[in-house]
């Protein structure tokens, strides 16, 4: 088994690019609170809170995140995106995913772009 090369360290310019998927993701996440449950009063019953909270938390991570100072913003990524696939699961088949689609795959992207796998 070989050992793979040490990656570089991040960029800010990536770095960047992270934090704008997550700002993206989070505004995706916020125009279905605002827009989609208001309309779909089954989805009222599945609690948003643990998305929430994870969401603070990686908004308070934001920062203090530099290059090489990355990783609990990238756990907090990694909560959110957890809880926003649980929250998306437990939800009723006819509630609208579009903007919790969206919110995941910015969430995948700040995700990807901190572990070094997106675009430098």
């Amino acid at each position: 088994m070989s050992e793979q090369p040490p990656r570089p360290p991040l960029s800010q310019a990536t770095l960047a690019e992270a934090i704008a998927a997550f700002d993206a993701g989070n505004h995706a996440w916020g125009r279905f609170r605002h827009f989609v449950l208001p309309t779909a009063p089954a989805a009222l019953a599945v609690s948003t809170a643990s998305v929430r909270e994870a969401l603070s938390e990686a908004a308070i991570c934001v920062p203090d995140t530099r290059p090489g100072e990355h990783q609990a913003l990238l756990a907090a990524l990694r909560q959110t995106r957890e809880r926003l696939d649980a929250y998306a699961a437990a939800l009723p088949a006819a509630v609208p995913r579009t903007e919790l689609d969206q919110a995941a795959e910015d969430f995948g992207e700040a995700i990807a772009l901190l572990e070094g796998q997106g675009a430098a």
